[in-house]
């Protein structure tokens, strides 16, 4: 199982790798840029989330 630090890693690279192979602007490269993003809004999520149980503690 990939925790969601690894899936943001895979993803990232594979972002790095679309953009060197189609450009930019090519919808696959800007397909997985926002997946990209919504991994990295999950992942701020679930931190902000911890950081408010942690000061009702």
């Amino acid at each position: 199982m990939f925790s969601l630090t690894n899936l943001i890693e895979t993803k990232r690279e594979q972002l790095f790798y679309l953009g060197k192979l189609y450009g930019l602007t090519h919808l696959k490269t800007i397909q997985c840029s926002q997946q990209l993003d919504v991994l990295i809004n999950a992942s701020l999520k679930r931190r902000s989330t911890r950081v408010k149980l942690q000061k009702n503690i």
